[in-house]
């Protein structure tokens, strides 16, 4: 990621996340470049996959982005009381009769995943059109296509905004099973006549024959490479700093945390930072991770507490460590890909989990 570290570093006086609003334009108009006249959609679940809902909105329509996935309704509503002209989709669809009211009035799109649904929608409104979800292979949501034909009479084929599915394992960059996905999709083609999408953001650089008419982005908006060992010149969103609370030096043999999980084999300084699992840095990365003072890495000693991560800042000089000094949780020399490396996920929960208490600052 880069940026200028001078711009955030005046306003850290508490643990925050810093989001570079140039960066998730520059990205977005990356991937549009990229699918050329395919129409993006951007994915901002996960209240922005942890960057901000209604902020990445705000940033991403300055970008000409006009186009919106949510997960939940409340996620929608909330995104059309701050956003009058912009199209949303409702990924969840709807749950009960009640919802479609809300839906209709707000002109929110319902993403339609099953018969039951299907039923709901057409019962509840005359005029309400929709995105068909067609399960080719996921396995998660949408309609089965070996029961398809049960469903297809109960279609009103002028209400269909555009088909869509879902890649399985275009993460895993396995094209064998998204061409299949791709084929089972295609026949909706022929028999709805209708724009089709299936590409997230692994399909979006995987093949532009996965681009289709629309494309989802989700992770790459916000600088994650769908592919480790690519480089498609994403920029990283989102940085996180925390302060030093308390510098300690230990004599060989002092243990370190809960159960005492690290034992010293040598003296070594110690830093205790305002940061833990409250605010998302996952208990797997104790021992294991982490973080860096001033691009110096300084690695996670002892288990990661509530609100406290304990760290090695041996190598460190002594005048960088003092009270209230930040450290990078994630940054210019830490990325996504990395502290999800450290801590055994990917780099979706990474995003959605840090941070969670922590008030964000744009820039």
């Amino acid at each position: 990621m880069k940026h200028n570290l001078s711009q955030i570093d005046s306003k850290i006086n508490k643990k925050s996340i810093f989001i570079n609003k140039d960066n998730l334009s520059y990205n977005y108009k990356l991937i549009q470049k990229h699918v050329k006249k395919s129409k993006v959609i951007s994915v901002i679940k996960g209240d922005g996959y942890g960057h901000g809902l209604l902020e990445c909105c705000k940033i991403l329509k300055t970008s000409n982005c006009n186009d919106f996935y949510v997960a939940r309704l409340d996620d929608a509503l909330r995104l059309r009381e701050n956003h009058k002209n912009i199209n949303i989709y409702l990924l969840s669809g709807m749950i009960k009769k009640n919802d479609v009211k809300e839906i209709e009035s707000k002109k929110i799109i319902p993403i339609i995943n099953s018969p039951e649904q299907l039923d709901i929608i057409e019962t509840s409104s005359k005029k309400l059109n929709y995105v068909l979800h067609i399960d080719t292979g996921m396995n998660r949501l949408g309609f089965q296509i070996k029961n398809f034909e049960e469903t297809i009479n109960k279609i009103n084929f002028k209400r269909i905004k555009f088909v869509m599915s879902h890649f399985s394992s275009a993460d895993d960059i396995n094209k064998n099973e998204c061409n299949n996905q791709l084929k089972n999709l295609l026949k909706f083609k022929k028999i709805f006549n209708k724009p089709l999408s299936i590409a997230n953001s692994a399909g979006i650089f995987l093949n532009r024959k996965y681009h289709l008419d629309f494309v989802r982005p989700g992770k790459s908006l916000y600088g994650i490479n769908p592919f480790n060992k690519k480089n498609y010149k994403l920029k990283q969103v989102m940085s996180i700093y925390a302060p030093i609370l308390q510098v300690t030096d230990l004599k060989k043999y002092q243990t370190i945390g809960y159960s005492q999980t690290f034992k010293t084999n040598k003296k070594i300084k110690i830093a205790t930072i305002d940061f833990g699992y409250s605010d998302g840095y996952l208990r797997s990365g104790s021992n294991r991770g982490k973080v860096f003072i001033d691009g110096i890495p300084c690695k996670i000693l002892g288990r990661v507490s509530m609100d406290l991560i304990t760290i090695d800042v041996s190598k460190v000089p002594m005048k960088k460590l003092y009270l209230g000094k930040p450290v990078e949780i994630i940054g210019i020399n830490q990325s996504y890909e990395n502290i999800a490396y450290d801590t055994e996920t990917n780099e979706h929960e990474i995003l959605i989990s840090l941070g969670r208490n922590l008030s964000r600052v744009y820039f």
